[in-house]
């Protein structure tokens, strides 16, 4: 079954707390794990702090709270910002 992880993140502003580009190429090619189908990061183009990252699985879901991937990425990037979790299921 297909579902996937969506983490938002909403930066507190720009300067030191701000996340570059080196530092996402890095995030990006770090987002591996057993069944991870495919790993997307996002800009927001109408708010310039905003960043999605999303998570395609193809796997039975696991328990609520998600993957442990997940999990560890939310709580990195807790440090730049606010971050909302979700996931989602594909409805057959």
């Amino acid at each position: 079954m297909e579902w996937l992880e969506i983490i938002k993140v909403r930066m507190g502003g720009t300067g030191d707390q701000g996340i570059d580009a080196r530092y996402l190429k890095e995030m990006k090619r770090s987002l591996t794990a057993p069944s991870l189908v495919g790993a997307r990061v996002y800009a927001n183009l109408s708010v310039s702090n905003d960043l999605m990252i999303i998570l395609t699985w193809m796997r039975a879901i696991p328990i609520p709270w998600g993957s442990d991937l997940a999990r560890g990425l939310t709580q990195e990037l807790k440090r730049f910002g606010l971050v909302d979790y979700a996931a989602w299921a594909r409805m057959e």
